[in-house]
């Protein structure tokens, strides 16, 4: 199987394990801008983030489907991506990832 017909698996067989596709908080979902989920995962990415804000992100739903998408991608890429150094989130291949949706974010502005 070539790489992305793995990915493509993996990330089914979570979908259909784990109903990631259907992340709900008891609070429903919030709104959020591009620019709001690019400066999540900014400050994630160089560490300026507070104790909680990454697993709030992960956790709660957004309104808008496409930033949804990226909130969903984020919170797999411990999983799609696994970290290669002890306490890391994910490899440097997930954080690469992150690096590009931010810069999706801040083009489609």
């Amino acid at each position: 199987m070539d790489g992305n017909r793995v990915y493509q698996a993996l990330s089914d067989e979570l979908h259909f394990r784990f109903n990631l596709g259907n992340k709900e908080h008891p609070v429903g979902s919030i709104q959020r801008t591009q620019s709001e989920v690019a400066g999540i995962i900014d400050k994630f990415l160089d560490g300026t983030s507070a104790k909680w804000d990454w697993d709030d992100f992960c956790s709660l739903s957004i309104t808008d489907p496409y930033l949804d998408s990226v909130r969903i991608q984020c919170s797999e890429l411990n999983l799609t991506c696994p970290p290669t150094v002890e306490g890391h989130y994910c490899s440097q291949a997930g954080f690469e990832i992150m690096r590009e949706l931010v810069a999706k974010l801040r083009a489609a502005k």
